[in-house]
């Protein structure tokens, strides 16, 4: 086969690697950059599941109870730190910010829920069985 990559369809191990994603834990309020899986992740400090955000996701400092609220609740809502759009008056899409503080989460989810993820119960939203 001419101009067959093997790397183009087998990636090595380490390109895998490359991609790390937040798996955060609301008990802990810590996150943890970690390859992408399918597979429950526990909290390396409590043993608790933890929950898949977004690669934009930056986590808030452990004293920041309020911002972890937040967060909570977002992904409670399905949203995972995924682009969020709005239609532009100009024609397109356009992004929309995530919210700065919890009273503007619950207009957040309100007025975007037909953007959030769905598929409830999946290892990426394990953690959130206890929320809300």
């Amino acid at each position: 086969m001419v101009g067959f990559n093997h790397h183009t369809y087998f990636p090595k191990e380490r390109d895998i690697q490359r991609y790390l994603f937040p798996f955060v834990c609301f008990k802990c309020r810590k996150s943890f950059r970690m390859p992408h899986s399918l597979d429950v992740r526990l909290c390396p400090q409590c043993s608790t599941p933890m929950t898949m955000l977004g690669r934009k996701f930056h986590a808030p400092k452990k004293t920041e109870a309020m911002q972890w609220k937040k967060v909570q609740l977002l992904a409670a809502h399905g949203f995972l730190f995924q682009s969020i759009y709005i239609h532009s008056p100009a024609g397109g899409n356009q992004v929309v910010p995530y919210p700065r503080t919890l009273k503007e989460a619950i207009t957040f989810v309100a007025t975007y829920r037909d953007q959030a993820f769905h598929p409830w119960r999946t290892p990426r939203t394990a953690a959130l069985g206890e929320m809300v």
